[in-house]
């Protein structure tokens, strides 16, 4: 009808249709009841409103309680914690992954691989030079029997027959080897010295 405003633009939410319509021909009491009829409809609107912002606000949160969650129950645990004396046996000693027992007498290299059998270890395996000097420095003054011999003109082997990869230089034409205050050196196997033995550390016995 012309003279007469509507709305247009389709369902574009309730508060949209809240505007009332104006015509050149309207009556007071048809105003009234436009107005009334808005008035209605306006507490539904922002109930409605309210609703889904408190929907969107909900889901937020749980979306951060989740993830929150999700990051404590999946904790970083190394192999073992350090330091790792707590999980070697008593009067042992943890150094990078392996526990070392030092002991109080001397004997023959062959001997001291027995001995440290018996303890469910054998003669130490130094893995690098770092580790080597390490022990030097904590041994000094003292001469240990660790865990490589050879055959004559052989390479050198660990106790359980690997093969030795030259991580350090092993002094001397003996066919046994020992720590010492230069590093690692070698003599005749049936001289006795105090010996070092070392076994993988146990996370398990660990306090």
């Amino acid at each position: 009808m012309p003279g007469e405003i509507t709305e247009t633009g389709g369902d574009s939410g309730c508060c949209d249709r809240l505007t009332p319509e104006v015509t050149t021909a309207s009556s007071p009491r048809s105003l009234d009841a436009k107005n009334a009829r808005n008035a209605a409809l306006l507490p539904k609107c922002i109930t409605e409103k309210k609703f889904t912002i408190a929907v969107v606000v909900l889901v937020t949160v749980l979306i951060i309680v989740i993830i929150s969650l999700a990051v404590k129950k999946t904790p970083i645990f190394p192999p073992c914690p350090l330091p790792v004396r707590a999980a070697c046996p008593d009067s042992w000693i943890g150094y990078r992954g392996k526990c070392f027992y030092r002991s109080k007498e001397e004997s023959t290299w062959v001997t001291s691989s027995k001995n440290c059998s018996s303890f469910n270890a054998s003669l130490a395996v130094i893995d690098t030079k770092n580790e080597l000097h390490f022990w030097v420095e904590f041994l000094r003054p003292s001469h240990y029997w660790f865990g490589l011999s050879r055959k004559f003109k052989q390479a050198w082997k660990w106790s359980n027959g690997t093969e030795f990869k030259n991580q350090f230089p092993v002094r001397g034409e003996g066919l046994c080897a020992y720590v010492n205050e230069k590093g690692a050196s070698s003599t005749v196997c049936s001289t006795e010295k105090y010996f070092l033995c070392s076994q993988p550390e146990s996370c398990t016995t660990g306090g």
